[in-house]
């Protein structure tokens, strides 16, 4: 990897990492200017996502490099991209939870911010990993993403359980199930990422 490559996933990585960090604040404080500020960032990460690619497939079709080339840098286009529209669906159901006054219990807003911090860590390992291509933190990644995901579909089954007793409003279970899963969606493509990215570490 070059280190104008290098560069430019770096910067699409900072973009979403600013995006995540806003959309964990708005979470927090469910205010419209904190959502605005989330939402805001979105042509942002949007702007990265369609640059890399663009970027990846014109030096693809210059003589210096070749489809085979283009493969894994446009498969990290696609999952950033995918990350940046789980980041927008997030932003619709906290501008929701505020339109509809939806508030979560104590305990499901401990899970949701659980889950974020963890999405948050993760995401934040990228550009060290990038820069790095250091196997042993793709490796921690991995371990992590794993564990992370188990204990988040647990609290989506558990949920569920406590939706079916009358325990959980069902007009905020659609909300929470939601961020989850988009946050789910968000570690998953940062695996991804990962993998992608050690594929590209030199040869011993």
């Amino acid at each position: 990897m070059e280190k104008d490559e290098e560069e430019r996933l770096i910067q699409i990585c900072r973009s979403q990492i600013k995006m995540l960090e806003l959309i964990f604040e708005g979470f927090r404080t469910l205010t419209e200017k904190s959502i605005q500020e989330a939402d805001q960032m979105k042509e942002k990460v949007r702007k990265d996502s369609s640059e890399l690619a663009k970027f990846v497939i014109e030096k693809s079709s210059s003589a210096e490099k070749g489809r085979e080339w283009a493969k894994p840098y446009l498969s990290m286009a696609s999952s950033f991209d995918r990350m940046g529209h789980h980041m927008e669906g997030m932003v619709d159901r906290l501008k929701s939870m505020v339109k509809d006054h939806i508030l979560f219990s104590d305990r499901a807003v401990k899970e949701v911010n659980d889950i974020f911090q963890e999405a948050m860590d993760l995401l934040e390992n990228l550009p060290d990993l990038i820069h790095t291509k250091n196997k042993m933190l793709a490796q921690h990644i991995g371990e992590q993403v794993r564990s992370i995901l188990k204990i988040a579909n647990g609290h989506s089954e558990e949920h569920e359980d406590r939706l079916i007793q009358g325990v959980c409003m069902p007009k905020s279970a659609p909300i929470y199930l939601g961020i989850l899963e988009s946050l789910k969606g968000i570690i998953a493509n940062t695996l991804e990422v990962s993998g992608k990215i050690v594929s590209l570490s030199p040869k011993p």
